[in-house]
């Protein structure tokens, strides 16, 4: 793959404001010079994500992520370099040359996924305007899905042959390695070639947070089992990191302040149609901390529509507790006996299924109501045992010491019996969250003084001559600090101007260690005042290091020579030691 010439990329980056890319993605507010924001990369209640004009980069004291504005839209977007770059060139009016946009697709498995992804999804949609698709388009339109419901979500159907989108995708030119790589095709095992996964099955495209479709979901049209078959986990699909209708809805989410999470496809078509919007599904499975991840970045609040069943069972409540560890306000709204959104929506209208959302209960007011009519009253410790995990799940502390003031005014017993009680809880009950991904980003401890001086020397053209002339570059030991400081005065020599911080990160695109120094010592350049000063304390600490690091390399040779009674090595190096002692260090 051909790499995208630095001055495009420089070209894009002086044509982008990264507040209005970070703006676009989620909600930002201004905070003196800069903007502020709870972090999009980990669960935070106060916001430590701050978003700099003019500097155009973005850091998190709180993670430690930062970068420029093709950095956060590659880990926000979850997309590689390329990728990026492009999305943001094509809103900034910057061309980069077709040859490497080519080069760049070929090479790239994930783009022809999509592309595949997308023949099929046409085929479907096809197929089902065909005469032999006349049977599911007239059950949909029996469901009441209208073709403007069925065109949004690409709503298509795959025929009752053993061989259609394989013999479509042939003629397209396919390679079918890649098709069974989409997870649209399996061997035979009869040893007879590929033939088609899904067959006679209304199909639902599922689309990624970006709008690209990445798996399909296929509904039978009668009793037969499997009732539901989706694609299988490909390159491009993670099922615990999609939420089906999030594209189509993540905009109304973040204007509604809210995110109504339901179970399948059409529990999101129908409402959809009718006019409510801010709807996603897990299709199905336990909400995972990606999912949840994903609707954060959107919205603190998630309404949980729940059908009677549902309603009715306090362990389809447990999942939801990943909800209140991430910090979100969780409600439910439960539905009257036999009904689900797609139903109910139908019956009542706009009007009528939002009336049901604003009725939702808080979690833990709606598991309290529910555990009490199941069990009684008097099973207080049935109660409790339901309530305290949950409550334990609660990361604020305020909120959770409310909550079990509450709990004990239900039940008539003593705070701190409850209390007492829930340091008995176990993390995970008798169930297991997926475990928290680990944050990207640098682990490493910068020396503190050698990233304040990589602050100092970005910012300003003379203390990085002085810092080269008095200390030397040679001085510093963290290699990362090291190599940003020579692309430094890279800058410097071809620009007689200021550095841009965000060009100068992509600099030094692969090497995330060295973005997270720029990125680090940029943060603590804000909070100096007297800049001339931590110049010239900053470079005697690194002195003071260095020399510190040379007596402590003698000390542990001195231990050796005199274990072997080298009375020559010895002596040379108490010399050493004599002369480093008397030298001073300024």
């Amino acid at each position: 793959m051909g790499r995208i010439p630095q001055e495009i990329i420089d070209q894009v980056l002086d044509r982008t404001d990264i507040v209005e890319v970070v703006s676009d993605r989620i909600q930002v507010k201004k905070a003196g010079r800069s903007f502020k924001a709870c972090c999009p990369f980990h669960n935070e209640k106060t916001p430590s994500f701050i978003v700099s004009p003019e500097k155009q980069i973005f850091h998190c004291f709180g993670c430690g992520a930062g970068g420029n504005a093709i950095g956060f839209v590659m880990k926000y977007e979850n997309m590689e370099f390329p990728e990026a770059v492009r999305i943001l060139a094509a809103k900034a009016g910057v061309d980069i040359p077709r040859y490497e946009q080519r080069d760049a697709e070929r090479d790239s498995i994930a783009a022809r996924l999509y592309e595949i992804n997308r023949l099929a999804a046409a085929f479907y949609q096809n197929a089902l305007r065909s005469e032999g698709g006349r049977k599911a388009l007239e059950y949909l339109k029996g469901r009441g899905m209208n073709s403007d419901a069925m065109n949004e979500f690409r709503v298509g159907y795959a025929p009752d042959e053993w061989e259609a989108l394989r013999r479509y995708c042939e003629k397209k030119n396919v390679p079918p390695d890649l098709l069974r790589k989409a997870g649209l095709t399996i061997p035979s095992t009869k040893g007879k070639g590929d033939y088609d996964k899904f067959r006679n099955r209304i199909m639902f495209p599922i689309f990624n947070e970006r709008g690209n479709i990445v798996a399909f979901g296929g509904r039978v049209l009668d009793d037969s089992q499997p009732k539901y078959m989706n694609s299988p986990e490909t390159p491009i699909y993670n099922k615990s990191n999609v939420l089906y209708g999030l594209n189509s809805g993540k905009k109304s989410i973040r204007e509604k302040g809210r995110a109504v999470i339901v179970e399948g496809y059409t529990d999101v078509i129908m409402p959809f149609q009718y006019g409510v919007t801010n709807l996603v599904a897990a299709s199905g499975t336990a909400l995972t901390s990606g999912q949840v991840r994903l609707l954060k970045k959107y919205s603190d609040t998630a309404v949980m529509v729940f059908d009677a069943d549902q309603a009715g069972e306090a362990a389809s409540l447990r999942g939801l507790d990943i909800l209140l560890e991430s910090g979100m306000n969780v409600k439910i709204a439960a539905l009257p006996e036999g009904e689900d959104p797609d139903s109910y929506v139908r019956k009542n209208g706009k009007e009528g299924f939002e009336q049901a959302l604003d009725n939702a209960k808080g979690l833990f007011e709606y598991k309290l109501d529910l555990l009490i009519e199941k069990l009684g009253e008097r099973d207080i410790g049935g109660i409790a045992d339901e309530m305290l995990p949950t409550i334990s799940r609660i990361n604020n502390a305020v909120v959770q010491s409310d909550h079990i003031r509450r709990l004990a005014e239900r039940l008539g017993v003593h705070e701190a019996s409850l209390r007492y009680e829930m340091g008995k809880v176990k993390p995970d009950y008798s169930y297991h969250y997926e475990s928290e991904v680990k944050i990207d980003g640098d682990p490493r401890n910068y020396r503190s003084s050698e990233i304040h001086l990589l602050g100092l020397a970005i910012s300003d053209r003379k203390m990085f001559k002085r810092l080269s002339e008095e200390l030397g570059l040679g001085m510093f030991r963290d290699i990362k600090v090291s190599r940003v400081l020579g692309v430094v005065g890279d800058c410097y020599r071809e620009d007689s101007g200021s550095i841009n911080p965000g060009k100068l990160i992509s600099r030094l695109e692969g090497d995330e260690g060295a973005k997270a120094a720029v990125v680090q010592a940029l943060a603590k350049l804000d909070i100096t005042k007297d800049r001339e000063k931590a110049l010239n304390d900053c470079m005697t600490c690194v002195r003071r290091e260095a020399r510190d690091e040379k007596l402590k390399e003698l000390s542990v040779r001195l231990k050796k020579a005199q274990d072997k009674n080298d009375d020559p090595e010895i002596r040379s190096i108490l010399e050493k030691i004599n002369r480093i002692h008397k030298e001073k260090v300024i």
